[in-house]
């Protein structure tokens, strides 16, 4: 009998309980009082912050509560006069004015005879001769004395070569470079070994890598530029797509540094006044080849090369296949480019380089590997120049020949485009600090650990750094299968985990004039700015019931009872340049840049109803335009005054005239 009252009491809390969640529901908008009330004092614990998918409040592509980034208008007026839409990708077909007499497949060099007649002569023979590396020397190579003659066809052996072509008469009518990614039978061996070690350590599974980076290509002229290659990884590869990856210094060789070795430049002994080399670094693709791991290391545009530009570079090659020797030997060759040195014997050098990519995958398919390959040249320095064709088509070929079946793909910049008048505007400069940067996972392991492709869908749309591709890279090396729960302070979060949603520009290390997150600070309600920002508001809500104007009144400003104003940081708006990358370190500000965006989060009450609503108006100082952003919440009970409207959607803006 003594049990009777408390489940009585039980039951009656429950439907108390019920009944106000229920009278809430009809009566305020209270989905959104967590927000607002995070908005106002930030109080909300990390859990009921955390969103479990990847929704994102319109007009960002990050709004989490210590970061929002804008979401900016691809074609934005400020910008217009520098960027320009559907921009040629390079090629070289047109520009080439005889076709190869040599060509390769797999490990074997064809002569194609039918093209001798371009070279005024009747072909007598070839013979090619090694392009090598000398020991101990990362900027010059050497050519080998043997000379192997053929007439038809040959199988080579050796990773580069040089061919010459001779008429009848002996004169040398043609000449050409090829590059090869042989077997190499102790390497293999020594691999195996390696790899059986590193499996037998219990990791879960063993993801091939390919990683392929453009010099100075932005998120946003990624989709300008390369909008098939773009749509290939979108549709067919699934990728993900990091909006809110921020560079954390200035130029490739120390965004690059962390992201392959998870430390800054001058964290490490490395300063601009000693010559040795890199080779004691653990850099990322070194960790790989240890587990056993073929690797590939692959660059264009010898003398800009990211560790060799005014560096020592390596003294031992830092890849099992390491194509400078022959990027070197191409440069070499001054007689064979053409097209402002895009094209090398009438091929464009991205082709020659992706191609040399595609062949090392091609032949180690069921050996672990891991490839990087970085592309300079086309992109440096040019906002609308693209090889966009030529990615597609490399893209094309790996997914016919399913080659990345096992394989994760990372396509990524190391920043925007860093010189020109561009960065005079606002865009400019948030284009500059926020990178291109896609993730493909296999479908199969999409599939099989759901709980990470959740992640990664999250994680588009939060602050991220090279540092987190370290940490993925390290995490697909050791992989446990288990995602970790990250702290907001970690610098470096691997991206198969949920970067917290409190995560800010100082806790992943980023310095001010490269933070992309505005800057949030209160606003006067008297502010004119303020108050045409509140009149937007308004507009917008009294839209959504211009087709109930017969039943719905239309709403006048009574009251701004609050305002915040968020921009981006002055460092920001005035950064220059930077000058040296661990001595002497020192940036420079000038001038404000053009187009400031400003976002107003304004709270109002409403006339007749009382209403009270909360949303967001983006300012732009460039068009002097107001418009409201995202979702716009109900703050206060509005009970039965809506009862004149059955769509439900429409219940916490309308106020009925009847009332009136």
């Amino acid at each position: 009998m003594r049990q009777f009252p408390k489940i009585l009491v039980l039951v009656l809390l429950v439907s108390l309980i019920g009944s106000t969640l229920l009278f809430l529901h009809s009566t305020s908008d209270y989905q959104n009082v967590g927000t607002l009330l995070h908005s106002q004092t930030n109080v909300l614990s990390h859990e009921l912050q955390d969103e479990p998918t990847a929704k994102i409040e319109e007009g960002y592509i990050v709004h989490t509560s210590h970061c929002q980034i804008p979401d900016v208008d691809l074609w934005h007026p400020s910008i217009l006069q520098y960027v320009r839409n559907n921009s040629p990708s390079l090629a070289c077909s047109r520009i080439a004015t005889k076709p190869p007499l040599t060509y390769t497949e797999d490990d074997m060099l064809y002569i194609n005879k039918t093209n001798s007649p371009f070279y005024n002569g009747s072909l007598l023979f070839c013979e090619y001769v090694e392009i090598f590396r000398p020991p101990n020397n990362d900027f010059k190579f050497d050519l080998g004395h043997k000379r192997v003659v053929f007439t038809e066809k040959v199988l080579v052996k050796k990773e580069f070569i040089k061919v010459y072509c001779y008429s009848t008469n002996n004169t040398l009518m043609y000449q050409n470079l090829h590059a090869f990614t042989p077997t190499k039978p102790l390497l293999r061996h020594m691999k195996d070994n390696l790899s059986l070690r590193h499996k037998r350590r219990g990791y879960l599974e063993q993801l091939n890598v390919l990683m392929v980076g453009l010099d100075s290509v932005s998120r946003l002229n990624f989709h300008r530029q390369f909008p098939k290659t773009l749509k290939i990884l979108r549709s067919k590869l699934k990728a993900y797509e990091m909006y809110g990856y921020n560079k954390v210094r200035d130029n490739t060789f120390i965004n690059l540094t962390p992201m392959f070795l998870g430390k800054y430049v001058e964290e490490t002994d490395w300063n601009e006044t000693n010559n040795e080399p890199f080779d004691k670094y653990k850099f990322a693709w070194k960790r790989f080849a240890d587990a056993g791991y073929h690797t590939l290391f692959a660059e264009d545009a010898p003398s800009i090369a990211i560790w060799n530009f005014e560096k020592e570079g390596f003294h031992h090659p830092p890849a099992d296949y390491y194509l400078r020797p022959f990027s070197l030997a191409m440069a070499s060759t001054s007689s064979m480019w053409t097209n402002y040195k895009h094209c090398f014997g009438g091929r464009l050098e991205t082709d020659i380089t992706l191609e040399y990519v595609y062949n090392f995958i091609k032949s180690r398919q069921r050996a672990p590997h891991f490839a990087f390959t970085f592309l300079t040249r086309p992109t440096y320095d040019s906002v609308n120049q693209n090889t966009d064709q030529s990615h597609a088509k490399f893209l094309e070929s790996m997914i016919r020949s399913r080659l990345l079946e096992n394989t994760i793909l990372i396509y990524f910049s190391d920043h925007g485009i860093r010189r020109g008048d561009i960065l005079s505007t606002y865009i400019g400069k948030l284009e500059e600090r926020l990178p291109a940067m896609f993730i493909s996972l296999p479908d199969w392991f999409a599939r099989k650990y759901p709980q990470i492709a959740q992640n990664l869908e999250v994680n588009q749309h939060r602050l991220t750094t090279p540092f987190d591709i370290n940490a993925l890279l390290d995490n697909v090396l050791r992989f446990t299968g288990i995602p970790k729960h990250p702290s907001a302070n970690m610098r470096s979060i691997s991206l198969f985990d949920k970067v917290p949603q409190d995560r800010s520009c100082a806790s992943a290390t980023i310095d001010d004039h490269w933070c992309t997150c505005l800057q949030q600070q209160p606003a006067s309600v008297s502010d004119k700015k303020v108050i045409r920002a509140a009149k937007v508001l308004i507009g917008k809500i009294n839209k959504k019931t211009a087709a109930h104007h017969k039943v719905c009144a239309r709403y006048k400003l009574d009251e701004i009872t609050d305002a915040l104003q968020a921009t981006p940081t002055h460092k920001l708006m005035t950064f220059k340049l930077s000058m040296n990358d661990v001595i002497g370190r020192k940036e420079y500000y000038g001038e404000e840049a053009i187009g400031r965006v400003t976002m107003y989060h304004v709270t109002i009450r409403v006339k007749p109803s009382g209403g009270v609503f909360q949303g967001t108006v983006k300012y732009d100082s460039t068009t002097n335009s107001y418009r409201s952003s995202g979702y716009i919440s109900r703050t206060n009970a509005y009970g039965s005054s809506s009862s004149c409207v059955k769509d439900h959607s429409l219940k916490k803006y309308c106020y009925c005239k009847e009332l009136m």
